[in-house]
């Protein structure tokens, strides 16, 4: 009989243990589902913060890889302009005037490009994908006048 009370008395201890450990398991896992408006409005600003700083790095690295594009470009403009002024003298009239006609059309795409750069620069997080396209579009046009400018000359 002591043996019947002590194991009834053991079994409502843990059961009382159980109860005990399950409703704080409950309560615990209810804290962690309930999320709030300022919890949300948390979250959100902190993905914003994140987007807005990966577009910003984007932007500048599209920027730098540009930047320097063009600056090749215009030393290769320069070499050819010089080897346009030094071999002036030996080239036909005819071909005098389509390589002057094709370095006018290159200075005309060199200024399109370099003004899309500066509005690409002043642009906002926001519009730079847009922008980004005409610069793209801008340097391809250039990349064309230059390779026509230079086979002209080489011909």
């Amino acid at each position: 009989m002591k043996q019947r009370i002590i194991l009834i008395m053991l079994a409502s201890f843990f059961g009382l243990i159980f109860l005990v450990a399950c409703s704080d398991q409950k309560e615990a896992e209810k804290s962690k589902a309930e999320v709030t408006s300022s919890d949300v409005k948390k979250e959100v600003k902190e993905a914003m913060e994140t987007a807005q700083s990966y577009t910003r790095q984007q932007k500048e690295e599209y920027l730098r890889n540009i930047e320097a594009k063009l600056e090749g470009l215009d030393k290769e403009i320069q070499e050819l302009q010089a080897k346009v002024k030094s071999g002036a003298a030996e080239l036909k009239e005819e071909s005098k005037a389509e390589i002057k006609q094709n370095m006018e059309a290159l200075s005309k795409k060199k200024q399109a490009a370099a003004e899309k750069l500066e509005e690409l620069k002043s642009s906002s997080g926001e519009a730079w994908e847009d922008i980004k396209s005409g610069m793209d579009s801008a340097m391809e046009e250039l990349s064309e006048a230059f390779d026509r400018a230079r086979s002209d000359f080489n011909s």
